[in-house]
């Protein structure tokens, strides 16, 4: 947790950047905010003194859907998030009410976002018949980062799930990499320092 806290200075100008050209939200909750403003509102998942991800009460979540009952904030290594994702692995709908309402969730988020992104709809190739995933992949058109927007249906027998994921993978690679190169010259830097070159 401490690492977190002390790498998330070094990455103040970078976030306020990437915070004003486009935050895109789901929820209620934005990529790349600080992970932190939610600890206090679900539980906490550590990976080597990191937060990996928090899964948020229900009765905290920001903007609740109906249709969903789970709801994970996934974090980079410096404490920022990169994939909001809500689920319900108990749902209750039809495979045909679930497929009509996730149109409509591709259709409310490609219009939302249209003329901030270059958006394209694609149907994932699952295997499995009893499954439908379409995404939305955004490419924003002031930097190069690509989102993903998903919406999975699966309606197998004993298996009637809903996900809906918004995500940002190059993101979560770039801060990643920030994270293990600033650690890298941390213990560079530790290392010179107990050299003793007394009486050299």
């Amino acid at each position: 947790m401490l690492k977190s806290i002390m790498f998330k200075t070094l990455f103040t100008v970078s976030m306020f950047f990437c915070l004003n050209v486009q935050s895109n939200e789901l929820f209620g909750y934005k990529l790349y905010e600080d992970i932190l403003k939610y600890e206090n509102d679900g539980s906490i998942k550590l990976k080597k003194g990191n937060i990996e991800s928090i899964s948020i009460n229900e009765g905290n979540v920001l903007i609740a859907n109906k249709y969903l009952n789970e709801y994970i904030l996934k974090s980079t290594k410096t404490g920022n998030i990169y994939e909001i994702h809500g689920s319900n692995n108990l749902l209750q709908l039809s495979p045909v009410e679930c497929l009509g309402i996730q149109d409509s969730f591709i259709n409310s988020f490609q219009k939302k976002n249209i003329e901030s992104f270059r958006t394209e709809v694609r149907q994932f190739p699952n295997k499995l018949k009893s499954k439908t995933t379409w995404e939305i992949y955004l490419s924003n058109r002031s930097n190069n980062s690509e989102l993903i927007f998903s919406v999975t249906c699966d309606y197998s027998f004993n298996n009637r799930r809903m996900d809906i994921i918004l995500s940002d993978g190059n993101y979560l690679s770039d801060e990643n990499s920030k994270y293990e190169n600033l650690l890298d010259e941390n213990k560079e830097n530790i290392s010179k320092e107990e050299i003793d070159t007394s009486g050299i």
